[in-house]
């Protein structure tokens, strides 16, 4: 399977507490919280943050195809905003 960055995920991977090599271990190594579709095979995935348990991460994919899918955006969010995304 082949993983591709947007140029906006690469942009947002600057932010505090979304870390490029963060988000890659939170897709290899930790099961999500929640999984919603979105529209036009975009879909929310939402992890408990490991270091900082006052907020969530949340990652936006795009699925092309079976063996392709991008990484369109990520943001951190307050476990108290949280709730829209579970």
């Amino acid at each position: 399977m082949v993983i591709t960055d947007s140029e906006h995920f690469l942009e947002n991977t600057q932010r505090k507490y979304c870390e490029y090599g963060l988000i890659y271990g939170l897709l290899r190594n930790h099961d999500p919280l929640n999984i919603k579709l979105s529209d036009d095979n975009k879909f929310i995935v939402v992890y408990n943050h490991p270091s900082n348990y006052r907020y969530y991460i949340v990652v936006v994919i795009f699925i092309r195809n079976l063996d392709e899918i991008r990484l369109v955006t990520t943001f951190p969010t307050r476990l108290s905003k949280g709730g829209k995304y579970l």
